[in-house]
């Protein structure tokens, strides 16, 4: 796995070894790893939202072709 090197705010590396010496992490990486994750899933579903809304694609016609799809 490639690695990479970030600056953080002081306030978040405190929240980060806060969270993980509450045992909600395993270690620091596991915990940087965890919050890029998800602020990539929140942003794929703002680019969907977005392609919909630009495609005008309703809501209920997404899950119909979805279900197709299975």
């Amino acid at each position: 796995m490639p690695k990479i090197v970030a600056q953080i705010p002081d306030e978040i590396y405190k929240n980060i070894n806060d969270e993980v010496r509450l045992g909600i992490f395993s270690d620091t990486s596991e915990a940087v790893i965890s919050a890029l994750k998800k602020a990539y899933a929140r942003k794929s579903r703002s680019f969907l939202r977005w392609l919909m809304r630009k495609e005008s694609i309703t809501e209920s016609e997404l899950l119909k072709e979805l279900e197709r799809i299975r």
